[in-house]
């Protein structure tokens, strides 16, 4: 799971390295120098640095912390990582960059995503298959292609009108 706001979801006590080692501890059998090592290759992966394992949270950027939330969803070699909302939260250039990151990772790992998000610009570059939700209700399923250029159900186009007139405004 990659949560919104990695601040809410990081033990301000605990060092990255601690942090990313939690899921392993508990969860294999890896010895102490395996656990290590496996925290610095995935933080090599994330793009940060295995001396980020001796920080703590408070002493990072957002957009590191957002890399190191995406490093803990990887520890267990996961086949599908939710994002609830992974990028919000981010400005936009720190977003484009964790978007890339996951894409990237997306290809080297073969994950999967099940990536909720307000921004249909960023759920139009990162699915293949999109679910809108009305009222917690599923409303329309359909290939991202097919969804934004063929939507069936009111509130979908609805959506992707306001999105339109939002990019507009942007420029």
């Amino acid at each position: 799971m990659i949560f919104q706001d990695p601040n809410t979801s990081m033990n301000p006590r605990l060092t990255i390295s601690e942090l990313l080692s939690e899921p392993l501890r508990f969860n294999t059998k890896l010895s102490r120098q395996e656990r290590h090592e496996l925290v610095a290759d995935t933080l090599r992966k994330v793009g940060l640095l295995p001396e980020h394992g001796d920080f703590y949270p408070n002493m990072i950027s957002e957009g590191q912390k957002q890399r190191v939330a995406v490093a803990r969803a990887l520890m267990l070699n996961p086949k599908i990582i939710i994002a609830d909302e992974a990028l919000s939260a981010l400005d936009l250039s720190v977003r484009a960059q964790i978007l890339n990151l996951l894409l990237k990772l997306q290809r080297e790992l073969g994950l999967s995503y099940i990536f909720v998000s307000h921004n249909l610009n960023v759920v139009r570059h990162i699915s293949d298959k999109v679910l809108v939700l009305h009222k917690g209700m599923i409303v329309e399923s359909a290939s991202t292609e097919e969804l934004f250029d063929n939507p069936q159900h009111e509130y979908t186009q609805r959506l992707l009108q306001e999105q339109a007139q939002l990019n507009r405004r942007r420029g």
